[in-house]
This record gives C-alpha cells, sequence and structure tokens, in this order.
C-alpha cells in the first residue's frame, strides 16, 4: 500500500480496512497469486496488480468486490462462484486490464447515481449492469453472456465503443425505457435474439460504425424507443433491422447483407426513416412493412429513401400499412419486386427496378403511385393489379418484359405521360371487372397486342400512340366497354383495332384496318384464352404468340368464330 506508509499485510482486505481510514488517495499494490477473498472497498483507492494478469480474487460465497468512494481496479482477475462479481454502489469506479467471470450472474453493476468507466477489459460468463448509471465500456470484451451481455436500465446513460461482444443469450446490449446507449465501432456476434434492443417510452440508442453478425434480430427498436443507426454492416441475421409498436429510429448508411429473413421489418404500428442503405441477397424480403389499420400519423411514418436492394427473393413488401419510397432501386430480384397487400398504402417516387420476374403486384384494397419510376427487364409481368388494387403510373418508363400491365378483378389503374415499350407478349390487359385508363403515353413494340379489353372490364384510353404491335393495336372483347379516343396505331402490317359493340372508338388515326364483331363473346379467330398461374393476372394472347411467361404450368383453351364487321 503507498499512502504514508508501504508495508504488507495478511491479507487485501486488511489493507483495505486501513485505507478506509485514510484521507488521502491510497494505492493497494498487489502480489502475485490467488486471492479468496470478499473485498469491501471505501474511500479514494486503487488496486493494482504488481503484474497485470497474475493476480486472481475470488469467492465461492457471494460478490467478490463491493466499492462505494473513488476506486480504480488495473490488471485484476475477478472470479465469483456465485453472485456478483464486482458491484459499485456508490460514487465512481474505473477499471482498467481487469478480467471478470461469473457463473450466470452479474460481472460489474452500476448502482444508481455511480458512475463507472472500463477499458480493456474482459467480462466471462455474466453481464454487465448499468442501473440509473453513466458510464463508459471501451476496448472491451463481454462473452457468453447467459442473459443481456450489456443492460442499460433505470435512466442510465451509456457509451460503449470498440467493444465486442460475442454470444450472448438474449442480447448483447438491452435498452430499456429512459435509458440511453451510444455504440461506435463495435462488433458483436452469435445471438439468437436481438443483438441491440433499444425498449420503451424515451429509449434511445446512437449506434455507428459497428458490424453484427448470425443473430435473431441484429438491431430492434420498439415500444415508442427513438434513436439513429448509421454505418453499421449486418451479415447473416434473420432480421437486420426491426422497428415495432411506436418505435421510429432514422437510419442511415447501412449494409444489411445475406438476412435470412428480411434486411427491414416495420410491424405494429412501427415507423422510421432509412436513406442510402443497401440490402444484398434476403432469403425472403428485402423491406417488410406490415401495418394493424391503425391511423399511420400518430405514429409517425415509414420513409426510405437513396436504399438498394439487390438479389432478395421480394424487394418490398407493404401490407395494411403506408410508406414512402423515394430513389430507390431494386436489382435481380428472385421472384417480385414491389408486392402491395391488404390496404397498403404506397408512393414510390423515382423507383428504379430491374431484371425481376415481376415487377409490382398489388392486391386487395392495396394502393400504389409510381412516379418517374423506370420498370425493366421483368420476365413475366411488370405491372399487376388484382381484387380491389388501385395503382397510378405517371412519367414512367416500362420495358423489356414479358407482359406489360395487367388488371383483374374489379382493380384499376392508371397510366399517364409513360411510356412502354418491347414486350414480348402484350402491353396493356384489363380482365373481369377491372379498370384500366391510359392518358398521353407512348406503347412503342408493346408485343401482339398494345391493350387488351374483355370480361367486363371498362378500358379508357386517350391521346396515346401504338407503334409496331406486331398483331393488333387494341383488342376488346365480350361486354368490355370504355373508349379509344385521339389515339394513333401505326405498324407495318396488322390491324388498328379488333373490338365489340361496346367500345366507342373516336378520333383514331391509322392506316391499318379496324374490325367490330357485334358477338358479345370471346369467340374470335385469333384469340386464345390462356390461365397463367404463376401468381400473375390471365392473359389473353394471340395463338400465333408466345401465350405465358415464366410458368411451369398452363391451362389453354382456344375457340374459334367469324369475323362479323369489317369498316
Amino acid at each position: 500500500m503507498t499512502g504514508k506508509a508501504r508495508r504488507g499485510y495478511p491479507s487485501i482486505q486488511a489493507a483495505l480496512e486501513e485505507a478506509s481510514r485514510s484521507l488521502r488517495d491510497v494505492r493497494v499494490l498487489i502480489e502475485p497469486g490467488t486471492y479468496d477473498e470478499q473485498l469491501i472497498v471505501r474511500g479514494n483507492v486503487s488496486l493494482v496488480a504488481r503484474e497485470p494478469g497474475s493476480v486472481t480474487i475470488r469467492s465461492a460465497a457471494g460478490q467478490v468486490l463491493d466499492c462505494d468512494g473513488t476506486i480504480s481496479l488495473s490488471g485484476l482477475r475477478f472470479v465469483a462462484e456465485v453472485g456478483e462479481a464486482v458491484v459499485c454502489r456508490g460514487g465512481s469506479l474505473e477499471v482498467r486490464q481487469i478480467d471478470v467471470e461469473t457463473r450466470g450472474r452479474i460481472s460489474l453493476w452500476a448502482a444508481p447515481g455511480t458512475r463507472v468507466e472500463a477499458s480493456g477489459s474482459t467480462f466471462r460468463g455474466g453481464r454487465v449492469l448499468f442501473a440509473g448509471a453513466t458510464g463508459v465500456v471501451e476496448s472491451c470484451e463481454l462473452l457468453d453472456s447467459p442473459d443481456n451481455a450489456l443492460a442499460v436500465i433505470e435512466g442510465a446513460r451509456v457509451e460503449v465503443r470498440d467493444s465486442r461482444i460475442e454470444r450472448p443469450r438474449f442480447s448483447a446490449v438491452r435498452v430499456e425505457a429512459g435509458s440511453s446507449v451510444t455504440i461506435a465501432s463495435g462488433r458483436f456476434t452469435s445471438c439468437h435474439d436481438t443483438m441491440v434492443a433499444v425498449i420503451g417510452e424515451a429509449a434511445r440508442a446512437e449506434i455507428s460504425g459497428t458490424t453484427i453478425e448470425d443473430t435473431g434480430t441484429a438491431i430492434g427498436f420498439a415500444e415508442r424507443a427513438s434513436g439513429t443507426v448509421r454505418d453499421v454492416t449486418v451479415r447473416r441475421a434473420r432480421h437486420a433491422f426491426s422497428s415495432r409498436s411506436g418505435a421510429n429510429p432514422t437510419v442511415s448508411g447501412c449494409a444489411f447483407l445475406e438476412c435470412v429473413e428480411t434486411g427491414i421489418n416495420i410491424s405494429e404500428r412501427g415507423a422510421g426513416s432509412f436513406r442510402d442503405c443497401v440490402i444484398q441477397d434476403a432469403e425472403a424480403i428485402g423491406v417488410f412493412v406490415k401495418g394493424d389499420g391503425a391511423e399511420v400519423g400518430q405514429w409517425g411514418a415509414v420513409d426510405i429513401s437513396g436504399c438498394t436492394i439487390e438479389r432478395s427473393a421480394v424487394g418490398i413488401v407493404v401490407e395494411g400499412a403506408e410508406a414512402r419510397f423515394r430513389d430507390v432501386r431494386l436489382n435481380r430480384l428472385r421472384f417480385a419486386g414491389v408486392r402491395l397487400l391488404a390496404g397498403a398504402a404506397a408512393t414510390f417516387d423515382e423507383l428504379s427496378l430491374n431484371d425481376t420476374p415481376v415487377g409490382l403486384d398489388a392486391r386487395g384494397k392495396a394502393t400504389g403511385t409510381l412516379t418517374g419510376a423506370e420498370v425493366i427487364g421483368c420476365s413475366a409481368l411488370a405491372l399487376s393489379a388484382v381484387d380491389e388494387a388501385r395503382i397510378m403510373v405517371s412519367q414512367s418508363v416500362i420495358a423489356d418484359a414479358g407482359g406489360g400491365v395487367g388488371v383483374q378483378g374489379t382493380a384499376s389503374l392508371v397510366m399517364k405521360r409513360s411510356e412502354l415499350r418491347d414486350m414480348e407478349s402484350f402491353g396493356l390487359i384489363a380482365m373481369g371487372t377491372g379498370t384500366l385508363v391510359v392518358e398521353d403515353s407512348d406503347l412503342l413494340r408493346p408485343g401482339a397486342i398494345g391493350v387488351i379489353g374483355i370480361h367486363d372490364a371498362f378500358v379508357d384510353v386517350r391521346d396515346t400512340t401504338v407503334t409496331d404491335a406486331a398483331d393488333i393495336g387494341f383488342r376488346v372483347l365480350d361486354k368490355c366497354g370504355g373508349q379509344i379516343q385521339g389515339c394513333t396505331v401505326s405498324a407495318a402490317a396488322g390491324l388498328a383495332v379488333t373490338k365489340n359493340d361496346y367500345v366507342r372508338v373516336i378520333g383514331l388515326t391509322s392506316a391499318l384496318l379496324t374490325i367490330t364483331t357485334s358477338s358479345v363473346s370471346a369467340k374470335d379467330a385469333v384469340v386464345a384464352h390462356v390461365t397463367n398461374i404463376y401468381n400473375t393476372p390471365m392473359f389473353f394472347k394471340e395463338v400465333t404468340g408466345q401465350v405465358a411467361i415464366g410458368n411451369g404450368s398452363v391451362e389453354q383453351v382456344q375457340e374459334r368464330g367469324e369475323v362479323d364487321e369489317r369498316q
């Protein structure tokens, strides 16, 4: 012990008892060895191993060290067979290069009102608990916790820097209501639950420059928690990021890679802002937004901008919720780019979607708005609206697809000031009692037929140009109603329009023939009825053309009839 005197003591506790009576700062220098003691430290005391790592202090009966004052620990090893290892009951505690091992309890406990700073230390088999305390955990390792490796509760404020956390049972870091944590440059691996869990009213986390791997949910905000996440890399999580039950974080510049299920998962009235993130190789969904029918405004909005989603099964799914997407890029997805389901309301500004079987699939009472979109290279179908879905497309480009746009059921789709080009099979089709409205658009090489209307559908096409359809510009059958007004059809061969008695053709400009049939059936010499069971609408196609895109099974029925009248 250094202070007024330097002398040897029969035990560490004996030296501490004298130190507690001193009014000066006391330094206790401990010789190498193993000490079976329970230490009570009071005053202004430093406990230092003469040779770092050579001193082990252990207890089989309870906590190893209880301190209150201004305490410093350096180069020591603590082993707690039962109970807590190190408890800071009052004042402040600084630990440097210590190793703490516990059997399933608390490695380091910072009590309310205290401040604890740990650096260069290792905590094994227990958890580090800040309860109403402040502190710093820097360049530390937290390993094999049977609970939460680091718990920040009861209004605690903690900074975690350059630290590694491995194999926690529940969470690497758990932040509860009224508490906050700042995490920078960490590396967290191997957790079956939520690696960083931020839960409760006024719980907050600031996370940056951290890598998280092999976990259930990498980062989860819940129950009105908030915070920021930036420049974080997540690999092999079930869900890379989760926001639910009123949470509203801000996320930017993150990479969510090889997720087992989803990259970004918003549910149960969750919200959040996501900017400039990359999601790659999600097995299920890149971004999943699921609501419960509640008013969105009171919880906040889901706003996703500048993000890229690649090689996932599905890029974006919105179900029963509202979401805004701006400058989002979807590339090489395995099934669908966007799915809107069950009351979804989503807006897309400058969406770029490439090389995906189905571009956008809207179902139920979903609504979607696409402005300035580019949907290119869809092998099956670019846009699909079925059931009661409502889709609005403007100032967009749809190109190089198996089929263009399909409307089925009572759904509706409106396309304005847009371009559709280079379809393999058809441009746009309306079926059932669906509604298709096309205004001031260009259909260039739209496949066999530019626009198809069948069953009891309604088509309203105005001021639109159809160029180089392989067979027919407009094809309307059965009891399909509506009008074709102010349109132009041009091609080297084929027909301008074949129609029933329910569609008016007004001001058509074309050198090609128009055919009108008085029959209201679909019996026509050049029509085949194809049922597409690839989870996309049914197609009505020319017999001479390709009848289905991307299907493993197709049912085709062909019936022939006579042309009634030529105009």
